[in-house]
C-alpha cells in the first residue's frame, strides 16, 4: 500500500501545483490588489488612496470675489469677447459642452477640461506643461486661439478702470500688477472644489450612499487597474500617461488618431509620444464630451475606448453600467462658494 501511495502522491502533487499556478495567475483580481502597472516613466509609482473632497473656507473674500470677477471679465481678452469662463462655464460644470473652445481667433486645438476641482491637480493643460495655477494662467492669456491677449495690454485696461481700481484698492491697496492679477484669479480658482459627491459620502462609511451597482463599479476600476492612473483625491490630475498605450489609436480613432502629439510637442522627447495628463474623474458623468479632442460623445463610450486602448480589455457591458455607475456617483454640487462670491 505505501507504494501505491507513493506512485499517485507525486502526480497529485504536480496536479496541486499546476492548479495553484492558474489560479494566481489568471484568477480575477480582488478588491484593492495592486496589479502590474506598464513600464513607463510616469507610472513609477503605486496607486495613490483615493479620498473624500472636503470644503473649503473662504479666506479673504475680497481677494477671492475680484479673482471671480476677473474670471468673467471678457475684456481681458485682445477683442473684448472671450473670458476664461467662456471657456469654463462655472455656474454649469466647469467645462465646455463642445469638441474644442472658440476663441478670439477661432477653434482650439484641444476640448476644455473643467476648472471644478482644478486646485487639487499638480500639473495643468492636456500636455501638463503648467506645473502651478499661476503658469496655467499665461496660456490662455497668450494663446491666439484662446484670449490673444498680453499683460502689458490687461494691466493697462484694469488700471484705466474706475471700477477695477476700486476694486483693487480694497483686495490689494491699489496694486494692479500681473502678479495681483494672478493671485486674484488662482484665490478665486482655488474655491472652486466639489465636496459632497455620493462616492465622498461612501467614502467616509456612509455604505447607502451609493448604489449596489455603483459599488459594484468601484471595486471593477479597482480590479480593472483604472485606480492607478485615476487615483489621489481628485481620481486623476497628478500623473502622465500615454493615449493609446495598449492599442494603437488609429485602431479606435481612424487615421486622424496620432495628429495631436501630446507632451512631446512640449518636451521633445519620444517617450512622451502622445503621452498627455491624466485627467481628473470628479464630475466627469456631466463633463462630456470626453479627451483631449472633445470627440467622444458619451462616458460609457469612454469607458469602453479607455479599456480597449490602455487595458487592452473588451468589457463586458454589464461592466460598462456598473463602472458607469460609480462615475455618475463621483458627481458633486457646484461649489458653494459662488452664490456666496457673486451676492
Amino acid at each position: 500500500m505505501q507504494h501505491v501511495s507513493l506512485r499517485w502522491a507525486i502526480p497529485c502533487l504536480i496536479v496541486v501545483i499546476s492548479s495553484l499556478y492558474l489560479y494566481f495567475t489568471f484568477r480575477e483580481p480582488i478588491l484593492g490588489e495592486q496589479l502590474p502597472l506598464n513600464d513607463t516613466k510616469e507610472m513609477a509609482f503605486l496607486s495613490t488612496a483615493i479620498s473624500a473632497i472636503e470644503r473649503v473656507e473662504i479666506t479673504d473674500k475680497a481677494k477671492a470675489k475680484l479673482g471671480l470677477e476677473l474670471f468673467l471679465e471678457p475684456r481681458l481678452s485682445s477683442n473684448g469677447e472671450v473670458s476664461c469662463e467662456s471657456c469654463h462655464h462655472i455656474f454649469s460644470n466647469g467645462a465646455e459642452t463642445i469638441p474644442a473652445s472658440i476663441g478670439v481667433n477661432g477653434e482650439g486645438k484641444r476640448n476644455s477640461p473643467t476648472v471644478f476641482n482644478i486646485s487639487l491637480n499638480s500639473r495643468f493643460f492636456w500636455d501638463g506643461r503648467a506645473a502651478s495655477l499661476e503658469q496655467q494662467i499665461d496660456g490662455p492669456i497668450h494663446h491666439p486661439l484662446e484670449m490673444d491677449s498680453n499683460w502689458p495690454d490687461i494691466v493697462q485696461f484694469l488700471r484705466q478702470s474706475e471700477y477695477y481700481q476700486t476694486r483693487f484698492s480694497k483686495a490689494y491697496s491699489g496694486n494692479i500688477s500681473e502678479e495681483s492679477i494672478k493671485h486674484a484669479l488662482v484665490t478665486f480658482m482655488n474655491t472652486l472644489v466639489t465636496p459632497d459627491a455620493p462616492f465622498d459620502r461612501y467614502l467616509k462609511g456612509d455604505s447607502n450612499a451609493i448604489s449596489q451597482v455603483a459599488q459594484h463599479g468601484w471595486q471593477k476600476f479597482q480590479q480593472l487597474g483604472c485606480v492607478y492612473c485615476h487615483q489621489g483625491q481628485n481620481i486623476g490630475g497628478n500623473l502622465f500617461q500615454k493615449f493609446g498605450n495598449i492599442t494603437a489609436l488609429e485602431t479606435q480613432f481612424g487615421s486622424l488618431a496620432n495628429a495631436d502629439l501630446g507632451r512631446f510637442e512640449i518636451t521633445g522627447d519620444e517617450n512622451d509620444r502622445h503621452v498627455f495628463r491624466v485627467p481628473s474623474l470628479r464630475n466627469v458623468a456631466i463633463t462630456a464630451p470626453y479627451f483631449h479632442d472633445g470627440k467622444t460623445a458619451t462616458l460609457e463610450e469612454a469607458i469602453i475606448v479607455m479599456a480597449r486602448v490602455q487595458l487592452g480589455q473588451e468589457l463586458s457591458p454589464m461592466t460598462v453600467v456598473e463602472i458607469s455607475a460609480f462615475l455618475n456617483a463621483l458627481t458633486a454640487p457646484k461649489p458653494a462658494v459662488l452664490e456666496e462670491l457673486i451676492q
